[in-house]
């Protein structure tokens, strides 16, 4: 029934770790790219989804009342012509995660699952971080950019996600350890060590409930 939580930061090698995750517990894994293949599926219009996540950083972007049925996969509720309406795009994500959540046996990546799941009992909320200079370097290698275009992608992925959960989660701050059981430094910690000792605390975590 393990439900865990992960942000991470670009260069943290928080996806890799997320893999490695699921298969260690045997679990699920729902990011954005599962999100969107189940909304294709069910005839959203995905562009237009990106482009309300896009601008929430900016403003509250509105969401047809027929996008609550998205993760129920009712796909006969959809018309792209009806994409902005009357239901919050985070309403929508809120109502979904929770879904998942419920379901269990999921590692939930981004989308500000530690602020949407927070007090619930039994989650565990994992933050993954590096300094700036560890990231830069492994996006370099990754990527086969210049320092300075990594470095440039990495300020811009910060942001990105300090606007997306300030707006979306009434100015909370994305770093703040208070939202996170566990936070784990990836420049200290080797990903399969990080992932046993997430795994044994979300093993932990499930002894509670």
């Amino acid at each position: 029934m393990a439900v865990i939580t992960i942000s991470r930061e670009l260069g943290s090698e928080g996806d890799r770790i997320a893999d490695l995750l699921c298969e260690e517990l045997g679990v699920h894994r729902v990011d954005k790219a599962l999100l969107l293949s189940i909304a294709q599926e069910a005839g959203v219009d995905t562009e237009a989804v990106l482009g309300l996540e896009k601008g929430f950083t900016q403003r509250a972007r509105l969401v047809s009342g027929e996008m609550t049925s998205l993760y129920r996969k009712q796909s006969s509720a959809f018309e792209k012509k009806g994409a902005i309406n009357d239901v919050t795009y985070a309403g929508v994500l809120r109502e979904s995660i929770e879904r998942f959540a419920r379901e269990g046996n999921v590692v939930i990546v981004g989308r500000g699952g530690q602020m949407i799941l927070r007090g619930w009992p039994g989650v565990l909320h994992v933050r993954l971080y590096a300094p700036e200079a560890v990231r830069v370097q492994r996006l370099m290698a990754r990527e086969g950019l210049s320092e300075a275009e990594a470095k440039r992608q990495i300020d811009l992925s910060d942001e990105e996600k300090r606007q997306y959960i300030r707006g979306m989660h009434d100015n909370a701050d994305w770093r703040n350890p208070k939202y996170y059981s566990l936070t784990i430094d990836t420049a200290a910690i080797r990903p399969e060590v990080a992932v046993k000792l997430i795994a044994l605390a979300a093993r932990d975590k499930d002894e509670e409930v």
